[in-house]
């Protein structure tokens, strides 16, 4: 078991090596290999990373402590952007492709453990609700674009790096501590006990048939939808990568939006009697418009049909959630359905939607509209409902 002075005593150590590194780099640097640029990078992490030794303080009820909180949690998860450049750049610079290899690859695994002491000694211990969520979102935002590490003799190294991956195991892994601090229970990974086997059955099959046909439908008319297959990998070069974009948008998508703000949404629409209907509309809404960050990378055109697509699988994915009672069916969901089109498109970003795509947008929305509102009313609102007390969100965690 993790204690919290193990959890300090980690926090110290890797705070000293980081400064004991850069301040290295910076002697070695300023004696040996003079440079402007590393020398201020240097500087500025000296400053950042001694800041993180304030979050050992105890006194959580201090004002200015909980300001350092919000701080640190910023500051704790950002530094390593700049750090691990600093030290990738030093590691090419000054060693062989053998080392740099190796010593990168240590660093990547470590990258998915990192921030725990972060999570349970700064952002752990923010307390009001707003700050919580408004934090959630940058972690996230920050993990998941953090920069990467050209590994040039190992494909599968390289495919980690350069996807998104790393990023979300350690949102998974960090959140984990963190939720469970501010008094959330984290998801189940087997299915609810009260799930209608036949239900079950009939959610599969639909999944299949949804990730088939988002990959290898290629009808141009609406005549052609169940006759126009192609079956076909666009691409086997870069298989691995297109595989771990979508592993890793299946896990920390679903874990951010169906685990972390389902469950704050919930929270705060405790009081309301269409608690589940909001919840999970919202959550919907906020998971299609993250989508728009997609923008510089494909058509804007794309991007909107995405939004609004998104928007709507959002709300059955979170109604799946919700019914389940697990975050492992999402998380197979997402993957499978995200893999589906990638490999069959070889690419991450779409294409300029057609007149037909939007005609088949309307029903692809009506479709999972209906079946998010079938899996939250009848008799699988109650199945919703036990879902919801054996996650304690009926109960105020704040």
């Amino acid at each position: 078991m993790v204690t919290e002075k193990k959890i300090r005593s980690w926090h110290l150590l890797q705070t000293l090596l980081q400064l004991l590194l850069v301040i290295f780099s910076l002697i070695y640097s300023l004696f040996i290999h003079a440079g402007g640029i590393t020398t201020f990078k240097a500087f500025i992490l000296i400053i950042l990373i001694s800041l993180q030794f304030s979050v050992l303080n105890k006194n959580v009820n201090s004002k200015l402590i909980q300001c350092n909180y919000y701080f640190q949690a910023i500051s704790i998860t950002s530094t390593p952007i700049f750090f691990f450049t600093f030290v990738n750049d030093l590691l090419i610079k000054y060693t062989n492709e053998t080392i740099t290899t190796f010593v990168l690859c240590l660093i990547t695994i470590y990258k998915i453990f990192m921030f725990i002491p972060m999570g349970e000694l700064a952002m752990g211990n923010v307390q009001n609700k707003w700050g919580r969520f408004c934090l959630l979102w940058f972690i996230y935002l920050i993990i998941e674009i953090e920069s990467t590490y050209p590994i040039p003799t190992n494909p599968f190294l390289k495919a980690c790096t350069n996807s998104a991956i790393i990023g979300s195991l350690s949102f998974v892994v960090t959140t984990w501590f963190v939720m469970k601090k501010w008094g959330f229970v984290t998801p189940n990974f087997k299915f609810s006990s009260r799930v209608s086997k036949v239900i079950l059955s009939i959610l599969i099959i639909f999944i299949v048939i949804d990730c088939l046909f988002n990959g290898f439908n290629d009808a141009n008319s609406l005549n052609s939808i169940l006759t126009n297959w192609n079956f076909r990998v666009a691409s086997n070069s870069n298989l691995l990568y297109l595989t771990l974009n979508a592993f890793a948008a299946g896990i920390g998508e679903e874990w951010m939006m169906r685990f972390c703000i389902l469950s704050f949404l919930l929270k705060l629409l405790q009081n309301s009697s269409r608690q589940i209907f909001w919840a999970i509309f919202l959550d919907g809404l906020i998971f299609g418009l993250i989508h728009f960050l997609n923008t510089p990378v494909q058509p804007l055109s794309a991007t909107i049909l995405q939004v609004i697509n998104a928007m709507t699988v959002g709300i059955l994915f979170s109604a799946l959630y919700l019914y389940t009672g697990t975050i492992i069916s999402n998380i197979a969901y997402h993957f499978l359905y995200d893999l589906a089109g990638m490999i069959a498109s070889g690419s991450i970003s779409m294409l300029s939607p057609t007149i037909f795509d939007w005609q088949l947008l309307i029903f692809i929305v009506l479709i999972y509209l209906g079946l998010a509102l079938f899996l939250v009313t009848g008799k699988r609102k109650k199945v919703v409902e036990y879902n919801l007390n054996l996650q304690g969100l009926n109960k105020k965690a704040f």
